[in-house]
């Protein structure tokens, strides 16, 4: 077959394959229809909650303190990290911290939730959550616009919150990783029944 043959046939393949509709699981995901990326943006959010709270729950609290090797997070620390995010992130972007954040600012607040018992430290994932949800839900369009400083960058509302999903989705995929190392199957994998 000659190169433009091969060439011809390889652009079909790549434009018909980029005709195919997306895998329904996507649409699943983001509940279908046309979404705005606000709505695709706290669709996501909500999805890394439920994730994150399913496979905290997942761990049995006597797997809390593993760590695959010393010098890296346990499994603890990243939820500790993941439940400090939801409200510090915000605090970066001008936000008030909540009234239930401890004294001392977010050191205080991390020692706080490193002394939680797993039911806690689960129910502090979920409020920092809820709260990052109903400040994201909140933002008009104007609001998303708004320019804020975020690790060094100044980006507007909607790439930091972008930005810190993408940091949260790293953290899922090492608890994801840490569970799967503890023979500890995350409850969306499972198979039905």
């Amino acid at each position: 077959m000659s190169f433009s043959i091969r060439s011809t046939l390889f652009h079909a393949l790549l434009v018909g394959g980029l005709a195919v509709p997306a895998h329904p699981a996507v649409a699943q995901y983001f509940g279908g229809g046309t979404k705005s990326s606000a709505e695709v943006q706290l669709a996501d959010l909500e999805q890394l909650r439920d994730k994150f709270l399913a496979l905290a729950d997942a761990f049995p609290e006597e797997t809390y303190d593993w760590r695959p090797m010393e010098g890296v997070r346990s499994v603890r620390d990243v939820f500790v990290l993941i439940a400090g995010e939801g409200v510090l992130f915000p605090t970066m972007w001008g936000f008030e911290a909540p009234d239930w954040v401890a004294e001392g600012g977010f050191g205080g607040e991390t020692e706080r939730l490193k002394a939680l018992s797993r039911d806690e430290l689960i129910a502090g994932i979920e409020r920092s959550f809820d709260h990052l949800l109903a400040l994201v839900r909140g933002w008009s369009e104007e609001d998303r616009a708004r320019q804020v400083s975020f690790f060094g960058l100044t980006v507007d509302l909607t790439t930091a919150v972008t930005l810190m999903a993408t940091d949260m989705h790293e953290h899922l995929g090492q608890s994801i990783a840490y569970a799967r190392m503890n023979r500890i199957v995350p409850p969306w994998s499972r198979p039905p029944g």
